[in-house]
């Protein structure tokens, strides 16, 4: 699961991600950290996409930029489909990320 924030400061989330493949899943794992008790996504529920229910997850501080490969179906800025994982950004910051705009189709 990726997010991105709004000009609100939310935390929304913008996509899904296929599977990583194991190296992948050992790089960023070693990367990620637990989210504190006042992150947005605690308790909440998110559809793991057309009849397949909700998915499980764990919130991590939103600290990390990935890149990704994606198509261009996006509406009210989330993407459709899920993505591929390209790398990490480790030359970026949150913050240096645009702002997602959740109305925009």
């Amino acid at each position: 699961m990726l997010g991105r924030y709004d000009p609100a400061g939310r935390l929304r989330l913008v996509v899904l991600t296929s599977p990583l493949p194991a190296a992948a899943c050992r790089e960023v794992g070693a990367l990620l950290a637990p989210a504190n008790a006042g992150h947005p996504w605690h308790g909440v529920r998110f559809s793991a996409g057309w009849g397949r229910g909700d998915l499980d997850f764990i919130p991590v501080q939103p600290e990390l930029v990935a890149e990704f490969v994606a198509d261009t179906a996006v509406d009210e800025g989330r993407w459709r489909h899920p993505v591929r994982f390209a790398r990490v950004r480790d030359d970026l910051d949150v913050d240096a990320l645009p702002l997602v705009d959740p109305g925009r189709a």
